[in-house]
């Protein structure tokens, strides 16, 4: 699997790890996965760690996934930090799609930033 998720019930941080190149039909049961074991979760915070990720979607792929995530019905209340290397990231295209169309998250390139900034809601 190119992805892993784990919960740390002592912050009730869902983490999102991708790895290599994660195909667009697995980062949408990534998805599906997070919202149906922890949507009830008030609110949803996700840390998606996309500093091994290698990103293969095409630009329309992204910018698809992107609005998916913003209108993604269990996570309209979610705040997601996105944990990327310093000076690149992956993922932007994607969180600049979800950021335009309404998705509450923030870049940061140090673990413990990302999970002060989720821990703060």
């Amino acid at each position: 699997m190119p992805y892993t998720i784990e919960y740390d019930a002592q912050t009730a941080v869902v983490a999102v790890i991708y790895r290599d190149d994660v195909p667009l039909n697995d980062r949408l049961r990534a998805v599906e996965e997070v919202c149906s074991a922890y949507s009830c979760q008030k609110p949803l915070r996700i840390l998606v760690n996309v500093r091994e990720l290698d990103m293969q979607l095409t630009y329309e792929e992204q910018k698809y996934f992107g609005q998916y995530l913003a209108n993604h019905a269990d996570l309209r209340n979610a705040r997601v930090a996105v944990l990327h290397r310093a000076g690149t990231n992956p993922n932007w295209v994607v969180d600049s799609f979800a950021f335009m169309n309404g998705y509450l998250l923030a870049q940061f390139d140090k673990r413990s930033e990302a999970e002060l900034w989720l821990k703060a809601s």
